[in-house]
């Protein structure tokens, strides 16, 4: 008997064995892309090809990926990504990866608070060549010295694309990986051991590591500023701390190399530096570098002093009295002991005198504690400077246990203020092995000019490599703005007129070189200018004085700086102003000191004096005249005087200036609802400085800390009054 009831039973069976079938010849449909999910920004990993990029939370794309893969393996390809933990979160995951050559590597990827992080291993302990690899983005800057000798301040406009991080000794000795990339709010760095090659161009940036286990790689996204909150907390976290900064360092200085040389003693150094103390030139440290120690001796004879230096004792006493701190030259390579050793080149650096070298007893105790760089095989090893000493001799490794504290401690011996710091020798990729000793004296409370190092300055300043006065036409601002790229403005360029002070056809030249030396943290004199006319001295004078004028205000930039790890003490127009499309194409070399300071130095031209200056968006004041702009604009042709300050002010609209010893605030009518934290030179006290919705023709100044009214001058259009310490103060 037919049975509808049961018919229907059969079909629905029929359906769903036909449904599990259809279900079971299907593929499962994989997504093309890996997503790991931030608060403002995404990191998209694409599947095959690990092609990685960043979107913002709209999923428009920021930072673009590569065109072929995102990584290589020995210049391999990886042709296949796959996650190996399901457990992972939305910030973090883990990828097995494949070569084209079948070889296998595992990276762990997180992203949180807007900083990338791609820890690359393997599981057979192969050392292999790592590439982890962006697309092109159009502006690029930072690598610290290895980004500073080429022929553009944007990276990807020079004519190399290949940026090896290295210290030879001589061009390249302050390393770093980080570079920037403002217009795309990105920025990547990486720090682990090994010879590392960073590539940036109009095709690719790239991070390669050779002959490595394991490696890690960062990316920080967002607005500049906190990049470079990011970068300073990832540094702190690698174990480079950065070092506090010395009010003393931004005064002015003086050097004895320019001036005398080989030539330096305690008589000389003494004649030169009352001639400027006499014409009431502020200086208030001093670095003899060269000859201090005994015959056949090196800066590293810790605390054997020549006879160019018989007395120490009076010579030290003498400049206490005057308020000037002594630096020496100082390095981290040591003769070996026996000895003489007699260099191999009859070459000679400058007017330097010298036969042979005295072995040094102390690198017995060195090689005793393992204390200097060894090779492969555990051996130590040799390197020769072909400028000083020019014979082999060891060189220090700080990343030992003990060793930075074995030499801050035969540093004392010598009972100086601080060091200028110059290593000449060429390490090749081994450049970690600098940082550790020198930031040990600079943390027990040394003065410190430091040379070498990476990622971090081990000293307040960082000076770049030996310049010449025409080197301030591109070279020296360059080499200045790649540091503070890489977050370390506190730069420093040898002396004002260095080589060049008693060159007659050059005294305009060498005052213009001046100038741009006074709008850094560091300037110093050497040679005295007894030649150049009355007139010409006061104008080089006039800059000498606007430096000290700023110090404090730099200074506190300078804090600004260390706390933060945006570069404030000198910032590149276009990392202040990465919105300003205009900013990035300048003719000219400008940056910010500060939030208020505009730096326009002229630095070619210098026989017409004529240049174009680019003002950003808002007020500002001519330094100088007070005259008055609204940018954005660009004053073309503009008259850049041989004395006049070569400084707008805008921004923020708050400088203080020092005017002999007391300490001013000065307010330009610039911008309302705003305020600064303004840090005195003892590092410590502070004084907040707010701006209300004011009316400029009608205000009050109020100490809010006494909570009490008080005076102001008014001078052209600032409004200026003391500023004291920890007062806090409102315009309103």
């Amino acid at each position: 008997m037919f049975n509808v009831y049961d018919m229907k039973l059969e079909l629905k069976y029929c359906f769903l064995i036909y449904f599990i079938f259809i279900l079971a010849s299907c593929k499962v449909i994989e997504p093309s892309n890996f997503t790991l999910e931030g608060k403002a920004y995404n990191l998209v990993i694409e599947r095959n090809t690990f092609k990685f990029y960043f979107t913002d939370n709209q999923g428009s794309i920021i930072v673009p990926p590569h065109t072929s893969s995102g990584l290589t393996m020995n210049g391999n390809e990886v042709v296949n990504c796959t996650i190996i933990d399901n457990k992972n979160s939305a910030q973090r995951k883990s990828f097995l990866l494949i070569d084209s050559k079948g070889e296998e590597i595992i990276v762990d990827v997180s992203f949180e608070n807007n900083i990338a992080s791609f820890s690359v291993h393997s599981n057979d302990q192969k050392a292999r060549s790592i590439c982890l690899r962006l697309g092109a983005m159009p502006y690029a800057h930072g690598l610290g010295d290895a980004g500073s000798r080429g022929e553009s301040f944007n990276l990807v406009n020079n004519k190399k694309s290949s940026y090896p991080i290295i210290n030879n000794g001589s061009t390249n000795r302050w390393a770093s990986t980080f570079a920037i990339f403002p217009k795309n709010n990105v920025a990547g760095v990486y720090f682990s051991e090994g010879k590392k090659t960073v590539s940036i161009s109009n095709l690719e940036y790239s991070m390669r590591i050779d002959k490595i286990r394991k490696a890690k790689f960062y990316y920080f996204v967002g607005d500049l500023k906190s990049i470079y909150k990011n970068y300073k907390i990832v540094r702190d976290l690698e174990t480079f701390e950065d070092v506090k900064p010395k009010s003393r360092l931004f005064e002015l200085g003086w050097e004895s190399w320019d001036a005398l040389g080989w030539n330096t003693n305690q008589n000389s150094v003494k004649e030169i530096l009352q001639m400027y103390l006499d014409k009431d030139y502020p200086i208030k440290w001093a670095v003899t570098g060269s000859g201090f120690w005994e015959e056949g001796g090196t800066s590293t004879s810790f605390g054997k002093w020549g006879e160019k230096f018989s007395d120490t004792s009076t010579f030290k006493t003498w400049m206490n009295e005057q308020d000037i701190k002594w630096m020496i030259g100082l390095r981290t390579n040591f003769v070996p002991s026996g000895g003489p050793y007699i260099p191999l080149s009859n070459k000679r650096d400058r007017d330097l005198k010298v036969n042979s070298y005295y072995g040094n007893s102390l690198s017995d105790e060195g090689l005793k504690n393992s204390f200097f760089v060894k090779d492969g095989s555990g051996t130590p090893t040799f390197y020769t400077s072909e400028i000083f000493p020019q014979i082999p001799c060891y060189i220090l490794d700080g990343n030992v246990p003990g060793a930075a504290n074995w030499y801050l401690q035969k540093y004392k011996n010598w009972q100086v203020d601080g060091i200028k710091e110059d290593t000449m020798q060429d390490t090749d990729s081994l450049i970690s092995i600098y940082t550790n000793p020198i930031t040990k004296i600079a943390k027990d409370n040394g003065l410190v000019m430091a040379r070498n190092g990476s990622f971090v300055a081990p000293g307040t300043l960082l000076r770049i490599n030996d310049t010449r006065v025409d080197d301030m036409q591109k070279r020296t601002p360059i080499n200045y703005f790649q540091y503070a790229a890489s977050g370390f403005p506190n730069v420093y360029s040898d002396v004002a007129g260095i080589h060049n002070m008693h060159n007659m056809k050059d005294v305009d030249k060498n005052i213009r070189h001046t100038w741009l030396l006074s709008l850094t943290a560091g300037l110093s004199v050497g040679a005295y200018p007894d030649k150049w006319t009355e007139e010409k001295q006061n104008i080089f004078k006039k800059a000498i004085d606007f430096h000290y004028s700023i110090a404090p205000y730099m200074y506190s930039a300078a804090m600004d700086s260390y706390t933060s790890g945006f570069p404030y003490t000198l910032t590149p127009l276009n990392i202040a102003y990465p919105k300003d499309t205009l900013a990035y194409e300048l003719p000219n070399f400008q940056w910010m000191i500060g939030e208020s300071i505009l730096a326009t130095p002229l630095l070619k031209n210098d026989m017409d004096g004529m240049m174009d200056i680019y003002l950003p968006e808002g007020i500002w004041y001519d330094y100088d005249t007070d005259e008055k702009y609204e940018g954005p604009v660009l004053l073309q042709d503009f008259k850049m005087l041989l004395n006049k300050t070569p400084c707008f002010v805008g921004g923020k609209g708050i400088v203080a200036e020092r005017k002999k010893d007391r300490l001013n605030a000065r307010i330009y009518p610039v911008k309302k609802n705003t305020s600064i934290i303004f840090t005195h030179l003892d590092g410590t006290d502070k004084s907040q400085i707010t701006v209300g919705n004011v009316d400029w023709d009608n205000i009050k100044i109020v100490d809010t800390t006494i909570h009490k009214e008080i005076s102001y001058e008014r001078k052209g259009v600032a409004y200026i009054f003391e500023l004291k310490r920890n007062h806090n103060y409102k315009i309103q």
